[in-house]
């Protein structure tokens, strides 16, 4: 999971203001019902000494925010009396404790929503058929778009009347419409999937022309996922998908990990030498299975700037500006450095202390 596109955020100076808001809207009196539960948040960001004027900045974006049905929340950080971070939620943030729900500090806290964001994949569906396919496509953040493929329709079905020779010359003449309807598929694929950086390609449909289209995807062959059931809701597959492609993601890295570890080389382990590694902006991956309540870091005014140790960053002449939970300082450094972030639970990969990372170089 790429970071980077944080950063915009981590160059405010701060205080921030992050709130996790359930923006569900199944309820008869929906607005009413998110009116309520940000009350309560609001509470407990005053209780906290939060800037009033950045406070009513994320009210009034609440406010105007339109209730749409279905279990859902969001994401609002605010700097500076303005909201300088609102990303929609696939699920509501219900499972977050109250003080990761709102936070007031240095730096935003968003390792909550960059754990929510796992399942946020954007792929291709493709139901083939002789004639052509019907793509889905569905974006990161979850938006539909069906587009038809339309090949050539005559003939695309074998007949077993007339002489053998003409027989075997029109199902020549099939076979060979087949497969220019499934280059077009193919082509449109390709194309498409490389416009919206798909993670993942599914064909459905007819087999034989199902494995044709599949065959001529070249690269993106790569991106193909069979689906469980030909009869999956758009639902389940769209879990499937994330899933398939989370685990592919996590499998790459930890097998990266293991042999770099092996090797004594790329690879660091536990909070002390992790910590070290962000610090240098050595990090070019960092893997994550920790509680995202592991504590607090000192923190300095820059990305890098962070140290279970109050002496580690006075020795390199940083100012200490405040304490921060340690997941929210990690982001903010791997924000800073362009590294990735991959989590993962402990049962995949033990890591000391559940964190460790695959370094860009190794140290001197």
């Amino acid at each position: 999971m790429e970071t980077g596109t944080l950063q915009h955020v981590y160059d405010r100076p701060g205080p921030f203001v992050t709130a996790y808001l359930d923006t569900s809207g199944d309820a008869e009196d929906a607005a009413k019902a998110i009116e309520l539960r940000w009350r309560a948040i609001h509470e407990r960001l005053q209780q906290q000494g939060a800037d009033e004027a950045t406070v009513q900045a994320i009210a009034d974006h609440v406010r105007e925010h339109r209730a749409q049905t279905g279990q859902r929340g969001q994401v609002l950080v605010g700097e500076g009396a303005e909201v300088v971070l609102q990303d929609e939620l696939p699920e509501p943030p219900t499972d977050l404790p109250a003080e990761d729900q709102a936070y007031v500090g240095p730096v935003p806290h968003l390792m909550p929503y960059l754990r929510r964001c796992m399942s946020r994949v954007a792929f291709l569906v493709a139901d083939v058929d002789h004639t052509g396919a019907d793509l889905t496509v569905v974006s990161g953040s979850g938006d539909l778009k069906r587009i038809r493929i339309d090949g050539e329709s005559h003939p695309v079905h074998k007949t077993h009347a007339g002489e053998q020779e003409n027989q075997q010359r029109f199902h020549m003449a099939v076979e060979e419409r087949w497969k220019r309807n499934a280059e077009a598929v193919a082509g449109e694929i390709t194309e498409r999937a490389g416009k919206m950086g798909a993670q993942a390609i599914v064909l459905t449909g007819q087999d034989q022309q199902r494995s044709l289209v599949h065959s001529l995807l070249g690269e993106d062959q790569e991106l193909v996922i069979e689906p469980d059931s030909r009869q999956e809701s758009a639902e389940r597959l769209r879990h499937q998908v994330t899933r398939s492609v989370h685990e592919a993601e996590v499998a790459e890295v930890v097998e990266e990990f293991q042999r770099e570890s092996g090797r004594g080389e790329r690879a660091v382990e536990g909070w002390q030498d992790t910590v070290d590694a962000l610090r240098r902006g050595q990090v070019r991956t960092l893997l994550w299975t920790a509680d995202d309540h592991a504590g607090d870091l000192h923190i300095g005014a820059g990305a890098t700037e962070l140290a279970a140790d109050e002496r580690a960053l006075k020795d390199t002449g940083s100012e200490i500006i405040g304490d921060a939970p340690a997941s929210a300082a990690v982001v903010r450094a791997l924000a800073g450095t362009g590294a990735d972030l991959v989590i993962t639970d402990p049962g995949t990969i033990d890591l000391t202390g559940g964190i460790g990372a695959v370094l860009r170089y190794r140290a001197a």
